[in-house]
Protein backbone atom coordinates (compact mmCIF):
# COMPACT_ATOMS: atom_id res chain seq x y z
CA UNK A 1 0.00 0.00 0.00
CA UNK A 2 1.39 3.37 -0.66
CA UNK A 3 0.11 6.58 1.21
CA UNK A 4 -1.04 10.11 -0.89
CA UNK A 5 -3.44 12.81 -0.53
CA UNK A 6 -5.93 13.44 -3.25
CA UNK A 7 -5.27 16.74 -5.35
CA UNK A 8 -8.03 16.93 -7.71
CA UNK A 9 -10.30 14.92 -10.27
CA UNK A 10 -10.11 13.29 -13.62
CA UNK A 11 -13.26 13.46 -15.79
CA UNK A 12 -13.25 11.36 -18.84
CA UNK A 13 -16.32 11.62 -22.03
CA UNK A 14 -14.73 8.22 -23.13
CA UNK A 15 -13.93 5.27 -20.18
CA UNK A 16 -13.64 1.46 -20.59
CA UNK A 17 -16.45 -0.02 -19.70
CA UNK A 18 -15.23 -1.78 -16.99
CA UNK A 19 -14.51 1.57 -14.81
CA UNK A 20 -17.99 2.88 -16.46
CA UNK A 21 -19.63 4.67 -13.29
CA UNK A 22 -16.62 4.35 -10.87
CA UNK A 23 -15.18 7.64 -9.96
CA UNK A 24 -11.48 8.92 -10.60
CA UNK A 25 -8.72 11.06 -8.70
CA UNK A 26 -5.32 12.34 -9.14
CA UNK A 27 -3.57 11.66 -6.11
CA UNK A 28 -0.01 13.07 -4.90
CA UNK A 29 2.46 10.32 -3.42
CA UNK A 30 3.20 11.05 0.39
CA UNK A 31 6.23 9.97 2.25
CA UNK A 32 5.76 9.03 6.08
CA UNK A 33 6.51 12.32 6.98
CA UNK A 34 3.44 14.20 4.40
CA UNK A 35 6.19 14.98 2.19
CA UNK A 36 5.46 15.10 -1.46
CA UNK A 37 7.05 11.73 -3.92
CA UNK A 38 7.39 11.57 -7.32
CA UNK A 39 4.44 12.42 -9.55
CA UNK A 40 0.36 12.80 -9.27
CA UNK A 41 -1.23 9.06 -10.20
CA UNK A 42 -5.22 8.71 -11.33
CA UNK A 43 -7.00 5.92 -9.26
CA UNK A 44 -10.16 4.57 -8.61
CA UNK A 45 -12.21 5.42 -5.53
CA UNK A 46 -13.74 3.04 -3.18
CA UNK A 47 -13.88 4.98 0.00
CA UNK A 48 -15.61 8.20 -1.13
CA UNK A 49 -12.13 10.28 -0.91
CA UNK A 50 -12.04 14.16 -2.00
CA UNK A 51 -9.78 16.73 -2.56
CA UNK A 52 -7.18 16.91 0.00
CA UNK A 53 -7.53 13.78 1.69
CA UNK A 54 -4.98 11.39 2.66
CA UNK A 55 -5.97 8.42 1.54
CA UNK A 56 -3.87 4.38 1.31
CA UNK A 57 -4.07 3.36 -2.57
CA UNK A 58 -2.76 0.18 -4.10
CA UNK A 59 -1.13 -0.34 -7.26
CA UNK A 60 -0.41 -3.38 -9.90
CA UNK A 61 -2.69 -6.62 -10.07
CA UNK A 62 -4.06 -5.36 -6.40
CA UNK A 63 -5.93 -2.46 -7.83
CA UNK A 64 -8.39 -4.72 -9.41
CA UNK A 65 -9.10 -6.60 -5.95
CA UNK A 66 -11.72 -4.55 -4.57
CA UNK A 67 -14.24 -4.83 -7.90
CA UNK A 68 -14.04 -8.82 -7.82
CA UNK A 69 -16.30 -10.57 -8.03
CA UNK A 70 -18.87 -7.75 -9.76
CA UNK A 71 -16.11 -7.15 -12.34
CA UNK A 72 -13.05 -9.53 -12.66
CA UNK A 73 -11.52 -7.52 -15.25
CA UNK A 74 -11.57 -3.85 -14.22
CA UNK A 75 -8.99 -2.10 -16.01
CA UNK A 76 -7.02 0.21 -13.16
CA UNK A 77 -3.14 0.31 -12.72
CA UNK A 78 -4.10 2.55 -8.93
CA UNK A 79 -7.14 2.25 -7.00
CA UNK A 80 -7.88 4.37 -3.19
CA UNK A 81 -8.65 1.46 -0.46
CA UNK A 82 -8.81 3.61 2.32
CA UNK A 83 -8.85 7.33 3.91
CA UNK A 84 -6.22 7.81 6.19
CA UNK A 85 -7.50 9.95 9.54
CA UNK A 86 -3.53 10.26 11.44
CA UNK A 87 -0.34 9.17 10.84
CA UNK A 88 1.73 8.41 13.96
CA UNK A 89 6.07 8.43 13.26
CA UNK A 90 8.07 6.76 15.67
Amino acid sequence: MKLGRVIGSVWATQKDPSVHAKRMLLVQPLRADGSEKGRPETALDTCDAGPGDRVLYVTSAEAALPFQPQNRLTASDATIVGVVDRVDLG
